[in-house]
């Protein structure tokens, strides 16, 4: 709490008022994303090959893909928010990147919001995977092409396959 206080006062009520834990964990890591960036990685997730081989000097936002399924229902039953979903277990940000500043602004907007009557659903949709798919998502639509961007200072997002940043399929 303190580091939210001191760095983030903007989302101090919204972080307090947050109904869970877990909900409170998911907004801390992004908000040390966006303030210091570098690594995170849940404690619970292991890391196979060297992140020196992923990364590129110009990356500012590498995520990964965590699973794709050809419906809705489908994702859902699996117990997934998004058909196309990124994961938000293991994330690499340069400081101040603004994918992950819509984040923090969408929750600190809506931690009093019910999204669904489920209140893990709510969770998903609140802090965790959904919102963050959303927002990754949009910014990689909404960014330059790779060919339009360069050592300018453009905030750019990776999102690589499975197989290099997420589970084994």
């Amino acid at each position: 709490q303190d580091f939210v206080k001191r760095e983030f006062p903007e989302y101090l009520e919204a972080y307090n008022s947050l109904p869970k834990d877990v909900e409170r964990a998911d907004f801390f890591r992004y908000m040390v994303l966006l303030k210091v960036g570098g690594t995170y990685a849940d404690i619970d997730t292991e890391c196979r090959m060297s992140l020196d081989d992923l990364l590129e000097p110009t990356d500012t936002l590498v995520v990964g893909w965590e699973n794709e399924f050809p419906t809705e229902q489908k994702a859902i039953k699996r117990h997934y928010v998004r058909k196309k979903q990124i994961l938000q277990w293991v994330a690499v940000a340069a400081p101040g990147h603004p994918a992950i500043r819509a984040v923090c602004d969408f929750i600190n907007a809506n931690a009093h919001s019910q999204f669904s009557n489920n209140t893990n659903r709510d969770t998903l949709e609140r802090t965790g995977p959904g919102a963050w798919t959303d927002f990754m998502l949009a910014f990689a639509r909404d960014m330059a092409p790779a060919a339009e961007q360069g050592d300018d200072g453009t905030w750019g997002i990776r999102i690589l396959p499975r197989v290099q940043l997420g589970a084994h399929p």
